[in-house]
């Protein structure tokens, strides 16, 4: 009989789990929900053995644009020169295919690219942290 009043007990507490709003979200809508211009607010420095936030120059902003197909340009609306080729958003992997065409600067064609393919993107709201294949972590508000 006190085996009976478990299986309520596990309903409820089965029922009451609350999934990650972004488990069932596609990798394209969420390329389409960082889309947009971003501004760098931070970037991830090591102290005396401890990795802490620092706030960027903002005299100097530096933007950051997403197109929908995931395509990442700089605030001039030109592409990178060594950009990626896939986005991990939240766990979920995009494959950038452009739909449209890229612009890219004039000085592209002098930088010996050593690129990430991939970038690692944490996104919630209207912050986003990148965390490039070099370690380096920038943090980035909507604008």
């Amino acid at each position: 009989m006190k085996r009976l009043l478990y299986i309520p007990l596990l309903l409820i507490f089965l029922l009451g789990c609350k999934s990650n709003e972004n488990d069932s979200a596609t990798p394209q809508s969420l390329a389409s929900s960082i889309e947009g211009k971003w501004l760098m607010t931070e970037t991830e420095v090591t102290v005396n053995g401890k990795k802490v936030w620092q706030t960027v120059n903002t005299l100097t902003p530096v933007y950051l644009i997403f197109r929908s197909d995931g395509v990442m340009l700089d605030g001039d609306g030109k592409a990178s020169c060594c950009g990626p080729n896939e986005l991990v958003i939240n766990g979920n992997s995009l494959k950038i295919v452009p739909q449209s065409e890229v612009t890219y600067s004039l000085n592209c064609a002098a930088v010996n690219c050593v690129s990430c393919p991939v970038l690692d993107i944490e996104y919630s709201g209207n912050q986003m942290i990148i965390t490039y294949c070099i370690g380096g972590r920038v943090k980035y508000i909507k604008n």
